[in-house]
């Protein structure tokens, strides 16, 4: 295919590269915005760390459409459920902390 040059010296190829690519981009259609919800207070001050954990295909669909049908994501739907638990171990055990020896007991 022999490529022909315009007036203004492009080939036909670079004409059609940017006829295409300087035409105006639709605008993106805004999402609508979610509702602002009330941030816990623990929450505000939240370091996060990441692990995994494996579980059966079940409980992980479960847990994907709790999260599509409420609104929250995966991460909110999990940290609600594992608080909820902690809370009841806790009751039932005590408080759970990061129990660490004095040095006193050590040496």
């Amino acid at each position: 295919m022999s490529e022909q040059a315009y007036p203004s010296g492009l080939t036909d190829l670079e004409s059609e590269v940017r006829s295409i690519t300087q035409q105006p981009r639709l605008k993106e259609q805004k999402k609508p915005q979610k509702e602002q919800r009330p941030k816990e207070a623990s929450a505000i001050k939240t370091v996060w760390q990441r692990f995994t954990v494996i579980c059966a295909v079940e409980i992980v669909v479960k847990i994907k459409a709790i999260a599509r049908i409420e609104g929250f994501s995966i991460r909110e739907v999990i940290e609600k459920f594992l608080r909820d638990g902690i809370a009841r171990y806790e009751q039932k055990h005590g408080a759970v902390t990061n129990r660490k020896k004095s040095i006193d007991e050590v040496l």
